[in-house]
């Protein structure tokens, strides 16, 4: 993650887009965007995520910007079942 305050600013706004936008859909199970912050700028695996806050699937993701330009990178939703026991 950048030290630049604009670029945390523009990638907390999208955190917070996506983690709105997700909350929408019909039995999604989102936490909340104070939860997910709790993790920003750690050296975690997700798998470990998963397990702490007893969720199926992590969504991370990173974002650069340039000018006008902003390249989005996600990965996930991964599938966790077989790190819960299940």
């Amino acid at each position: 993650m950048s030290s630049d305050p604009e670029q945390r600013y523009f990638a907390d706004g999208i955190t917070e887009d996506l983690t709105t936008d997700l909350s929408r859909i019909a039995d999604m199970f989102v936490i909340s965007l104070n939860t997910a912050f709790t993790y920003r700028d750690k050296p975690i695996d997700t798998k470990q995520i998963g397990r702490e806050l007893n969720v199926r699937y992590v969504l991370e993701g990173s974002i650069r910007r340039a000018g006008r330009r902003a390249r989005v990178n996600c990965d996930g939703p991964g599938r966790l079942d077989s790190f819960r026991g299940e």
